[in-house]
């Protein structure tokens, strides 16, 4: 039996290329299942899933504790109101370049 070392084998074709987009999402796992089947119905393949920690003003998570114009206006400041971290997820996929 002839071993063939990893250094030794060559390829002949060419690379595959791969295209990949990355999903965010708080959505809750009935409303994911809708958007992981239609990206496999496009062709992705999930690669890899990171959990994440977003940071976002309080009046952006509960738009009822203040009116919209007031929302706004903290957003575009630096110091804003309170923030809330949220535990999340990144979707990344990967499909084939054409």
């Amino acid at each position: 039996m002839v071993r063939t070392e990893a250094w030794q084998v060559r390829h002949t074709g060419a690379m595959q290329k791969w295209e990949y987009r990355v999903f965010a999402s708080h959505l809750d796992p009935a409303e994911l299942v809708v958007v992981l089947n239609q990206s496999g119905l496009e062709g992705w393949e999930l690669v890899a899933l990171v959990p994440v920690t977003d940071y976002h003003p309080r009046e952006v998570i509960d738009p009822t504790a203040q009116e919209p114009a007031a929302i706004l206006a903290d957003l575009d400041t630096e110091e804003g109101g309170e923030v809330v971290a949220l535990e999340a997820f990144r979707y990344i996929f990967k499909r084939p370049l054409e």
